[in-house]
C-alpha cells in the first residue's frame, strides 16, 4: 500500500469556483478541454440540465432532447462538442451537442432505455452504456460513430455488463467489465473492439478504469484485501498492461482514493481520503508526489472535492461540495 506525503503548498493550482445557472447554487464539472471550456450541469427551476463554462467562467444552459426534463454534459473534445444524457420520466437518451448548441439524440441499443455518453475523442467517437435498467451496473458498453450509431462492446469472456468511461483519439476505450468470475475487471478496448482485462492490484477483486491518456496510460481504481478489511486503490495502467498502486494520504482506516483522469507528463488527477478523514481533491504528480487542491470556500469539515478532468495545460475541473471548480496551475 502506497501512502505519500503531500507535496507542498506552493504546487498547488488556484481554486476558481465556476458559477451555477441562474437562480441556482449547486453544480459540479465533469470535463475540461484543451482551450479551457468545461461541461457538467447545473440545478435550475427545480432540475437539472447540462451546461457549459467558457475558458472566462461563462455558463451557457444546454437544454434537454425535446420531451426531456433533466439533461447532463460528461465531455467535451477540442472541436467543442459536448457529451452526456438527457432524461424523463420513461428513459435516458445518449446525447451530443454541436459546438453550436444544436443537440443529437444518439441510436439506443436494442433493448435498451437508459443511455448514457461519458466521453468524446478528437474524432468525434463516443463511448459510453445503454441499459435496459436505470442501473449502469447492469448496461452494455458501447462505442458511437460519428454517425451517431451505436454499436455494442464485447464484454469480456463469461461478463454480462459493463461500460466505456473514456476514449483515445485513437478510438482504444477504457473502462470496465464483468467476466466469468463474477467480479468487475478494469477493462481496455482496442480500437477494432478487442476486448481485454486490466490486471488487479495483489489482492484485488474488483476494478474500473475511468481514464485514458494519449500515450494509452489508463487511470482508475482497484479494491483489494487490506489485512481483515479492504481498501479502495487509485490505479495506475500503463499501455504494456503493467499495473501500478498511485497511492494516497495516509489514513486511520480503510485506504480510500480514486483517480478520474490521466494528464500530461505522466500526471492524474481524482480523489483521496486524507488524514482527518475528508475526501479530497488530488493530483498525482510525475515525480510522484501527491498535491492536495483545496477545497471551495466555506466547505465543511464532511465536504467532499473531487477532480474529474484535466487538460493538456495542467487546468482541472470537478465539483467540491455542491460548487463546480477549476484549478489552474
Amino acid at each position: 500500500m502506497a501512502v505519500l506525503a503531500p507535496a507542498s503548498a506552493s504546487a498547488a493550482p488556484v481554486l476558481t469556483e465556476l458559477p451555477a445557472l441562474p437562480g441556482s447554487s449547486v453544480a459540479g464539472a465533469a470535463g475540461i478541454n484543451d482551450s479551457g471550456a468545461a461541461v457538467g450541469w447545473s440545478n435550475t427551476a427545480g432540475t437539472s440540465h447540462a451546461v457549459r463554462w467558457g475558458a472566462d467562467g461563462t455558463v451557457t444552459d444546454l437544454g434537454t432532447a425535446a420531451g426531456d426534463t433533466r439533461s447532463e454534459a460528461t465531455g467535451i473534445n477540442n472541436a467543442g462538442t459536448v457529451v452526456g444524457l438527457s432524461s424523463n420520466s420513461t428513459g435516458q437518451r445518449a446525447v451530443r451537442w454541436a459546438p453550436d448548441g444544436g443537440i443529437t439524440v444518439l441510436d439506443t441499443l436494442a433493448g435498451t432505455t437508459y443511455c448514457q455518453a461519458d466521453a468524446i475523442n478528437a474524432t468525434g467517437q463516443i463511448t459510453g452504456y445503454c441499459s435496459a435498467s436505470y442501473s449502469s451496473y447492469y448496461g452494455k458498453p458501447v462505442r458511437w460513430g460519428t454517425d451517431g450509431k451505436v454499436t455494442e462492446l464485447a464484454t469480456l469472456p463469461g461478463g454480462t455488463s459493463g461500460g466505456g468511461a473514456a476514449i483515445a483519439d485513437d478510438g482504444t476505450i477504457a473502462g470496465w467489465s464483468t467476466a466469468q468470475d463474477h467480479q468487475t475487471h478494469a477493462t481496455r478496448w482496442a480500437p477494432d473492439g478487442t476486448v481485454l482485462g486490466l490486471q488487479y492490484l495483489p489482492s484485488g477483486y474488483y476494478a474500473k478504469a475511468f481514464g485514458i491518456g494519449a500515450d494509452g496510460t489508463i487511470v482508475g481504481t482497484v479494491q483489494r484485501s487490506v489485512g481483515g478489511s479492504y481498501g479502495v486503490f487509485a490505479t495506475r495502467w500503463k499501455a504494456d498492461g503493467s499495473v501500478t498502486d498511485l497511492g494516497g494520504f495516509p489514513v486511520t482506516d480503510k485506504p480510500d482514493s480514486e483517480a478520474r483522469a490521466a494528464g500530461p507528463d505522466n500526471t492524474a488527477v481524482g480523489m483521496s481520503k486524507d488524514t482527518e478523514g475528508r475526501y479530497t481533491a488530488v493530483r498525482w504528480n510525475s515525480d510522484g508526489s501527491l498535491t492536495d487542491l483545496g477545497r471551495a470556500a466555506g466547505a465543511g469539515p464532511g465536504t467532499i472535492t473531487f477532480a474529474t478532468s484535466i487538460n493538456v495545460h495542467g487546468v482541472i475541473v470537478g465539483r467540491s461540495g455542491a460548487v463546480a471548480v477549476r484549478w489552474k496551475p
